[in-house]
């Protein structure tokens, strides 16, 4: 029961990803024939402004996951319904809180983005309708943490999967009625709206004891923000780290340059829907066994770690011994001459992230979100004065460079502190360690085989060595899983 559920869960996972971006690749080209080139622009802003608003729940609901689940561990479920109440309370003025300030911010917004002035009312329009939604989004990751924290990542992807679709398909259906940017961001409401009373109903059926739950407490909201602190600030600092490139490449370099750095940018990094499939089955696992079994999380760390290992690497190795052919086939010969440089040395370092968030998703799980948080702090100035330093010095090449180097300390010094939470011991970490750096300098050196036959063949050796340990590791994983379930 344990081994199919790991697996259904994390092939839920993966379905949540792959088909509202199944339906982004249909509907994105009909959006921009409908809305034109400006209005799509503005709609793509909005996307991306309910992300980085969604920051405003101040981690409590990836806290809230981790506090259930632990709870549900040691046998403490009837704290749970009093736990989510303090959560969402939190989260719902939070939300207000965020809804507020974007509301009071928009016309700032509207007049820094130099929007057309035809365009102008209707975008500020716009943006007080999605400031009215920011509260639903914020609960919406509330009751999605609990949902987690159960395991129930059906039910999350239920819920998941037709609000990733609807994100695309609501704006077109609304433009079926109406002109205009307002009735598309209308739309995009009534789908947050819906998603979010979508999410507390299933919360409802698998902790039937949540309704008319006792309040607000003190003594609950400490460890919830003491957790979620820190994932806020890593939440912060990271998107900062994610989009500095692109930044520092438009303005040090050209506009041109930053397309040949994003496109393959965009595709290379889809590749962590792979391993975020697993990781986030992961942590209701280790948040709830920690504590109590410390041995069996051992176990499920390692095995989680060489099936991430040998499920990423057949899907780099492929991307990155074809970048060439794939972005002329993509996006033409010029991307291709200008970009398969930067997309392999990006793809080294997509491989070395899945990893790196194998060893992270284990401390949060463990309550360790400050270890992350911190490095992140530190990281930041000195990666932002490599990035500048590279960029007018070796171009986007240097850039990817730099973002690799970055990720790849950051996955050792993951490795490191895992290690020292959990395998003090164990010859686990230097040995894997190894492994991973030899194989990331085979990669590169295969970047210098011509030919597509000894690239095939490469590829071939590569895609028989992982496929034969690959069903060995899942079921020792399953296994490790089934003990600390």
């Amino acid at each position: 029961m344990v081994s199919s559920k790991l697996v259904s869960s994390s092939l839920w996972n993966l379905a949540g990803s792959l088909l509202p971006l199944g339906a982004g690749l249909v509907a994105i080209p009909l959006l921009i024939g409908q809305l034109g080139l400006e209005r799509f622009g503005l709609l793509s802003l909005a996307w991306l402004l309910v992300g980085y608003f969604s920051l405003f729940d101040f981690g409590l609901g990836r806290s809230l996951t981790r506090l259930v689940a632990e709870k549900l561990g040691s046998g403490r479920a009837d704290e749970i319904p009093r736990l989510t109440v303090t959560a969402m309370r939190m989260i719902r003025w939070l939300g207000f809180a965020a809804g507020v300030l974007l509301a009071s911010l928009s016309p700032w917004v509207v007049e820094w983005l130099a929007v057309p002035d035809a365009l102008r009312d209707e975008t500020l329009m716009s943006l007080w309708v999605l400031s009215a939604t920011l509260p639903f989004v914020l609960l919406s990751s509330g009751w999605r943490g609990v949902l987690e924290a159960y395991g129930r990542f059906d039910l999350v992807n239920w819920v998941r999967i037709p609000l990733g679709i609807a994100l695309f398909l609501a704006p077109l259906a609304a433009l079926w009625w109406a002109e205009g940017l307002l009735p598309v961001l209308v739309s995009l409401a009534l789908t947050r709206v819906v998603g979010w009373w979508f999410s507390r109903f299933m919360c409802f059926r698998v902790c039937p004891n949540l309704r008319g739950a006792a309040g607000f407490s003190r003594d609950l909201a400490r460890p919830l923000l003491a957790f979620g602190g820190w994932m806020t600030v890593s939440n912060v600092v990271g998107p900062l780290m994610v989009y500095a490139d692109r930044f520092l490449i438009g303005g040090l370099l050209s506009v041109a340059a930053v397309a040949y750095y994003a496109t393959p940018y965009e595709v290379v990094t889809r590749l962590w829907i792979v391993s975020g499939a697993l990781t986030g089955v992961l942590f209701p696992v280790v948040a709830a066994r920690l504590v109590i079994d410390r041995d069996s999380v051992k176990a499920v760390y390692r095995q989680a770690m060489k099936c991430v290992f040998l499920l990423m690497l057949p899907a780099v190795f492929v991307l990155f011994l074809f970048a060439g052919e794939g972005l002329t086939w993509w996006v033409g010969a010029d991307f291709a001459e200008n970009g398969q440089q930067v997309a392999r040395i990006l793809l080294i370092g997509v491989f070395a992230n899945a990893l790196g968030q194998v060893a992270i998703t284990v401390l949060h799980g463990a309550g360790r979100a400050d270890w992350a948080a911190k490095l992140h702090l530190v990281e930041l100035p000195v990666y932002m004065a490599a990035l500048m330093f590279a960029a007018g010095r070796y171009g986007i090449e240097g850039v990817a460079f730099v973002w690799l180097l970055r990720i790849a300390v950051d996955m050792v010094i993951m490795l490191v502190l895992v290690d020292r939470l959990l395998l003090p011991d164990s010859p686990f970490l230097g040995m894997f360690v190894l492994v991973v750096g030899v194989v990331m300098a085979a990669m590169w050196f295969s970047g210098m085989m011509t030919g597509v036959f000894p690239r095939s063949l490469a590829f071939c050796v590569v895609l028989l060595a992982c496929g034969t340990l690959l069903p060995r590791q899942l079921r020792a994983l399953i296994q490790a899983t089934r003990h600390a379930a």
